[in-house]
């Protein structure tokens, strides 16, 4: 994935982000607050009955409060329990057994007044307290009474902890999904664009079925355009045929012409002209046929491509089979099936004419391109020659009868289209070695393509 380029999925993931973990801070915050109440008022509302009790087992006696332990719970009795209560008044205070030594503040409040708050306790304790103002046998007190809520405020804490955990697992759960849902979507698209880099399009494409309404308008688009591009490469090689055929009947008369002229050079002249014209129909016929019905876009593979081609060449050699030495790959070489048909056939059309008995054709993958190698055991041609058969207009055709250089320019130029390198040397089998090195770039458009399909 390119990260300079902008990402749906790093929008919606960025989007889901900034709205999910608010929600769940905000969702964290109100549960808090809910079980922070929650147990506040079922602690406090023990603490009040335990005040009501206190009140009940209180009287004057003696000058100062003192208290019925009969009528008390005996949890008050016992040392650091974690239930403690204080009765205040003006001028002294009756404590709990519980407390021990312990001595907390107490706020005088007036009768009728009351008041719950949560102090730091004893040791590790954390205390709920019930405060209330009273008045009894016309005397003001003040009855403290305090619970340890420690345990209670562990297990909040525990689960709070449990429900951040859940809460962090859903949120990547969500951004999960998100992604799944995004590839699921797009990836209804992915029999579209494996058509593409794999050039099973042939001026038709059949859009699968459940593409996401949001892409739908685009991947028609795509439908339309490549169809009409199929139909205009179609039209395009039919009208250079039909034109190649009609030309033939001109030339016809052409030939006529010469043969009917008075003086020997305007016949010569003629024919020339005749013979240039000649070969450049066939050549046009030749291609159309090697290239077979235009497929657009279409990746070549020579294993079924070739051995059609090859039978077309012995059909037209006509005096015995050449001998196809040839090493090719397993599947499909990531380039245009019409470049490679036009390519391969001008070469192998040479070697074929050429060629005494044997024929080797390579194809194989470099690090870096894709390498291809047509040599024949035929008469070869002068080194010096080779450079300049290669470009347009320089063929060996014009210069000889033993000629290797009718389409080399054609080749060049295919070559050329991909950023590749064509050159010719002397083959191991004696005759002519034409080796074509073309870059891996259009490779790994392809491999990308299939690794995204699996």
């Amino acid at each position: 994935m390119n990260l300079t380029l902008p990402s749906l999925e790093r929008r919606i993931r960025r989007g889901l982000i900034l709205l999910v973990v608010p929600a769940f801070i905000l969702l964290l915050f109100i549960l808090h607050n809910v079980m922070h109440r929650i147990t506040s008022e079922y602690i406090g509302s023990r603490l009040g009955h335990d005040v009501e009790n206190i009140i009940t087992a209180i009287e004057w006696s003696d000058d100062r409060w003192q208290i019925n332990e009969n009528r008390v719970s005996e949890i008050y009795k016992r040392v650091r329990t974690g239930h403690y209560y204080v009765i205040s008044w003006d001028g002294g205070e009756l404590r709990s057994r519980s407390l021990w030594d312990a001595k907390p503040e107490v706020t005088l409040l007036s009768p009728g007044e009351a008041t719950q708050f949560r102090v730091p306790g004893i040791g590790d304790e954390h205390w709920l307290v019930w405060q209330q103002g009273v008045r009894k046998q016309g005397r003001d007190i003040t009855i403290w009474v305090a619970e340890d809520i420690s345990t209670f405020v562990a297990r909040q804490n525990e689960y709070e902890y449990y429900l951040l955990t859940i809460l962090v697992a859903l949120t990547l759960l969500i951004l999960l999904l998100q992604r799944r849902i995004l590839q699921w979507g797009f990836g209804t698209l992915k029999p579209l664009q494996n058509a593409l880099l794999r050039g099973k399009v042939s001026g038709a494409v059949n859009l699968p079925e459940g593409i996401p309404q949001e892409v739908k308008p685009l991947a028609d688009a795509i439908e339309r355009l490549v169809d009409h591009s199929g139909k205009q490469l179609s039209r395009s090689r039919m009208a250079t045929g039909n034109l190649a055929h009609e030309l033939k009947l001109p030339l016809q008369h052409l030939q006529m012409l010469s043969e009917a002229a008075e003086s020997s050079d305007n016949r010569e002249s003629l024919r020339q002209i005749y013979s240039q014209l000649q070969r450049r129909i066939e050549s046009e016929l030749r291609r159309a046929r090697i290239s077979g019905s235009p497929a657009p876009g279409e990746l070549f593979n020579p294993r079924e491509e070739l051995p059609y081609l090859v039978q077309l060449l012995n059909q037209k050699r006509g005096d015995g089979e050449i001998e196809l030495t040839q090493q090719l790959p397993d599947d499909a070489i990531p380039f245009d099936r019409d470049d490679m048909l036009e390519l391969l056939g001008n070469l192998l059309d040479n070697a074929w004419r050429y060629a005494r008995s044997r024929v080797l054709l390579s194809i194989r993958e470099n690090r870096g391109s894709w390498t291809m190698i047509v040599s024949d055991d035929g008469p070869g041609i002068p080194v010096d020659q080779m450079n300049n058969m290669i470009w347009r207009g320089t063929r060996a055709d014009e210069q000889g009868e033993n000629n290797h250089g009718l389409g080399l320019s054609i080749c060049n130029s295919v070559v050329s289209s991909y950023n590749g390198r064509m050159s010719l040397n002397a083959g191991r089998l004696g005759g002519l070695q034409v080796i074509i090195d073309l870059p891996q770039s259009v490779s790994e458009t392809f491999e990308e393509g299939r690794n995204d399909a699996a």
